[in-house]
């Protein structure tokens, strides 16, 4: 059942074309120092079983590398716990997601291994404040 549910979501994510101005970021925060700000989309936020699915973009202000502007990634959370895992993950080399595929890939594909669960404390890091506040929209 598991893998008849994760080969539904990466076909789906992959049957959808993947473009920033198609998504209504709400925007959540800035970093502290400046360097980044994070988005989501209330309207792709939907609740399978006990896991909550939604997309989001980083964008990044200062200190940019590699020319990496901003990136977009669908995640799958258990707000019980404050855990994630990471499914797809794209780089841009634009801001807000709008330029050249830099880099992507769908991570139970290429590395399954790598596929596990992260802990985001809420009081101590940015992407935890706002899965926390993901996890309380219906």
């Amino acid at each position: 059942m598991k893998k008849l549910f994760l080969f539904l979501i990466i076909f789906n994510l992959l049957s959808v074309n993947l473009n920033a101005a198609t998504f209504n970021w709400t925007k959540h925060n800035v970093a502290a120092d400046g360097s980044m700000e994070i988005y989501y989309d209330k309207k792709t936020i939907f609740q399978v079983g006990s896991y909550k699915y939604y997309w989001t973009l980083g964008n990044f202000l200062k200190d940019v590398q590699d020319d990496i502007y901003s990136s977009v990634g669908h995640h799958m959370a258990n707000c019980s716990t404050s855990e994630v895992k990471m499914i797809t993950f794209t780089i841009y080399d634009a801001p807000m997601a709008r330029g050249n595929v830099i880099y992507d890939f769908i991570e139970p594909e290429e590395t399954p291994e790598k596929f596990l669960w992260e802990y985001y404390d809420p009081k101590e890091s940015l992407y935890g404040e706002m899965l926390e506040e993901i996890c309380k929209i219906r």
